[in-house]
């Protein structure tokens, strides 16, 4: 390859006018194609869920009320808060303002009527209790009390259709009142819903965009907020605010693209700076950022061939990308300083340019079978950039350098000038730290996933206590039972319920249930008949010959719980994560193999990367950081800036073995040069606001250092205990 590369230099060398119109040909459609891509904010794309969990994710978020806005009013007096929502109704179309009882019991009749669909195998552990009789006698006294309460009355249908209290909520619902008086978490004021404290009203608006449309919904609640603000003054006592799942993904929107434009912003400067430290001449500041501003549209119109949008969040990644991409021109012009002319430079780093390319592309392809779309995008847009970045160093870049040396002010480090006596010291305490932080994750198991999407969402802490608030409220801790999320499908989980159900009964007798409980309601003064439907149910049912998933998903929230399907998330991030760290090391030990040609060298360049790799386990597991959905790419990223320092210490020790000329020195240079770089990239994501970014760049820090790390202690340490045992190895 290296032949032929430098021939085409030759060639392109000779041939100038034709390499530049070329270039132009290229560039404008890449031009073209990038500016038609259109951008999105939504966390969820970065959530692995697989054709067959698409049927459940649908209903999880129908029953979430994706799509619905909450306006809060919140204040001391009631009528003041019914006089605010009215006014609110009136410069609102379309705002819901009272509560729909008849709807209500309408959908908690269809429930009841189904009620198989919506127990689970742990309820089935109760219901023989709930049919004895002490229990039943127990159930319909709490009944009668309840029913007796003032303002209960809505009730009256839940009781009817489910008197014992199979449905895990209903018996949370119930636990709620003591003695006489109904304590219910809402109330009905006027007609408009209310707390029970009557200092909280609401009232509801449906955005017709859905739930993760944040262009649309930014307009929409920017003058949903404009009519209350307009209101404000005239009820100066009450604090008005909008709340719900589409409020949320604006604000995640508008947060991503102020963080990154922030970060890519000031990191852009930043390296900008170190590198006019670094090279006292400007046309090597323009020639790099050339290099990655082409290897950045290059991406950009790959991806645009693959999909129309792509996240905010991944081009703020694009901040450590362009920490990756650096390198490339960075050991062109580094090395320049070196030799006598740019052929004999691309000569001699060709062959551990391209093959750290080749690794880092493969490492990021990894992401492509996922089922996550942010990650599959990530993965083509930062191949993409990085094949882009090399194409041009290779190709473009060497008929723009100067053939004169280039002017470099070195960066020194003691460590490296003592490589002899330092060196094999710092390696062999890095072994034996390995082995003991190795020890520490097999002996100290902590759970390495975080897929709380709440976590990495941005909220104002107002929103997150109301959030906290209304979790409090509509999830008392008397309710029985656990939610349960519906995988592997809706489908089909719904149909092993129904089954549930009739194994239960060939084993029970519903006709002496339903006995038994005419009898203790004859006995608790309710009228013989009143529990009829109830009993029709236990006796009756038959499973739907078509199963509406939509619809019990949407009339049932309470069954589909957040923290099941968090735990379905986490397993599905765990393979994924396997997955990536397998198919990373085996695409980089491989090339490392065939490049090398030499299995002991590969070893040599590919143990810092596995070492690194227990190191940043265990340094999160000590600091109580986890992955999540986003920064699981850490991975990837590892593995392909970790290959390229590897292969550069490796192939300069092994020049310098074979020819006895220094080499290793500019190597090491270069590298530590570019891991300052990319530590001032990462680093400007820890000042992120946004917490899916800012946890990203506090991870990648800990990786990037521990990476450079690995990089300049342990192949120099492996590579002279090879060269003193085994020399002939290394041939």
């Amino acid at each position: 390859m290296n032949q032929w590369l430098l021939y085409l230099y030759d060639v392109l060398q000779t041939h100038r006018r034709w390499l530049w119109i070329a270039f132009v040909c290229v560039l404008l459609p890449l031009l073209v194609l990038a500016l038609t891509l259109r951008y999105n904010e939504d966390i969820m794309d970065f959530l692995p869920i697989a054709d067959e969990d698409r049927e459940s994710m649908v209903i999880y978020q129908q029953q979430q009320s994706a799509n619905r806005l909450v306006l809060i009013i919140e204040g001391e007096d009631p009528d003041l808060i019914c006089d605010a929502i009215d006014s609110c109704a009136e410069r609102i179309p379309g705002l819901i303002t009272e509560v729909d009882i008849d709807t209500y019991l309408e959908r908690l009749r269809y429930v009841h009527s189904q009620m198989p669909y919506f127990l689970t195998e742990t309820d089935y552990a109760r219901l023989d209790s709930l049919f004895s009789p002490e229990a039943m006698h127990a159930a319909l006294d709490r009944d009668r009390r309840i029913l007796s309460a003032p303002g209960t009355g809505f009730l009256s249908q839940a009781i009817q259709t489910d008197p014992l209290g199979l449905l895990p909520l209903s018996v949370g619902a119930r636990g709620q009142f003591s003695g006489a008086e109904a304590q219910t978490a809402f109330t009905s004021y006027d007609g408009y819903m209310m707390t029970a404290d009557q200092r909280m009203g609401f009232c509801f608006y449906d955005t017709p965009y859905g739930g993760t449309e944040t262009q649309q919904n930014a307009r929409l609640i920017d003058s949903l907020q404009s009519a209350i603000d307009h209101l404000q003054p005239q009820f100066s006592s009450l604090q008005m605010r909008w709340l719900g799942a589409p409020v949320v993904a604006v604000g995640n929107a508008r947060r991503i693209k102020i963080d990154t434009a922030m970060c890519i912003g000031l990191s852009l400067v930043l390296i900008i700076a170190l590198l006019l430290y670094a090279f006292p001449r400007k046309r090597d500041i323009w020639l790099i950022l050339l290099s990655i501003s082409f290897g950045w549209l290059f991406g950009m119109a790959v991806l645009r061939l693959y999909t129309p949008t792509i996240s905010a969040i991944v081009l703020g990644i694009g901040s450590v990308l362009i920490g990756i991409a650096v390198n490339y021109p960075l050991h062109l012009l580094v090395h320049q300083r070196y030799t006598t002319s740019v052929r004999q430079t691309l000569s001699e780093v060709l062959t551990p340019l391209v093959v750290g390319n080749i690794t880092t592309v493969g490492a990021f392809l990894t992401l492509i079978p996922l089922h996550a779309e942010a990650l599959r995008d990530l993965g083509i847009f930062a191949a993409s950039m990085l094949v882009g970045t090399i194409l041009f160093c290779v190709l473009v870049l060497p008929h723009l350098m100067s053939a004169q040396p280039t002017p470099l002010r070195e960066i020194r480090i003691p460590a490296l000038r003592t490589q002899r006596t330092t060196f094999p010291v710092a390696a062999t305490v890095l072994l034996v730290l390995t082995v003991a932080a190795g020890s520490y994750l097999i002996l100290c198991p902590q759970e390495r996933f975080d897929s709380n999407l709440s976590h990495i969402n941005y909220m104002t802490p107002q929103q997150r206590a109301d959030f906290a608030y209304f979790d409090s409220i509509s999830n008392p801790s008397s309710a029985v039972g656990r939610p349960t999320y519906l995988a592997p499908t809706a489908r089909e989980e719904l149909t092993h319920r129904a089954e549930l159900w009739q194994t239960y009964w060939q084993t029970h007798s519903a006709d002496s249930v339903a006995m038994h409980l005419r009898h203790e309601a004859e006995q608790a003064g309710f009228r013989p008949d009143v529990f009829e439907p109830f009993c029709t149910m236990l006796t009756s049912w038959q499973p739907m010959a078509d199963i509406n998933t939509e619809t019990l998903g949407e009339l049932w929230p309470g069954r589909f719980d957040s923290a099941t399907l968090n735990a379905h998330l986490t397993r599905q991030l765990s393979d994924h994560f396997d997955y990536i760290g397998l198919c990373c090391s085996l695409i980089v030990f491989l090339f490392l193999w065939l490049s090398f040609r030499n299995l002991w060298l590969a070893l040599i360049a590919f143990v810092p990367m596995a070492l690194s790799w227990v190191w940043i386990l265990a340094i999160m597991q000590l600091l109580g950081l986890q992955f999540n959905i986003v920064n699981i790419i850490l991975a990837t990223f590892i593995f392909g800036q970790g290959d390229d320092y590897t292969i550069f210490v490796v192939e300069g020790l092994l020049y310098e073995h074979r020819t006895g000329r220094p080499m290793l020195p500019q190597y090491r240079q270069s590298i530590f040069l570019s891991a300052l770089i990319m530590l001032v990239g990462i680093g400007i994501l820890v000042l992120a606001v946004h917490p899916a970014m800012h946890m990203l760049g506090a991870v990648t820090l800990i990786g990037m250092c521990t990476v450079v790390l690995m990089a300049l202690t342990i192949p120099n340490l492996l590579f002279r205990l090879l060269v003193r045992w085994c020399p002939r190895r290394i041939e």
